[in-house]
């Protein structure tokens, strides 16, 4: 099972919107909380390096807001 990290200011949303993209999304799971999108990139790369996932670092939003450092698993099938 892969699996991926990211960020976002609105959790629910996009674990919603990952949900359209992989239908067999499991485990969604919010690592941490940061102040800043820079704190919470650094956070992504670690967490994504630790468990093997993939990630691409950016996250549209300003600097200082709440962000949110997520994680998931999917299945080999994928919903384009």
């Amino acid at each position: 099972m892969a699996c991926r990290v990211g960020i976002t200011t609105n959790p629910e949303r996009r674990r919603q919107e990952w949900k359209q993209q992989y239908p067999t999304l499991r485990g969604w799971n919010i690592l941490s909380r940061h102040r800043t999108k820079s704190k919470a990139q650094e956070r992504e790369r670690i967490e994504a390096k630790k468990r093997g996932c993939e990630y691409h670092p950016g996250g549209a939003g300003d600097e200082v807001d709440t962000w949110y450092v997520y994680y998931f698993r999917y299945g080999a099938s994928r919903n384009r």
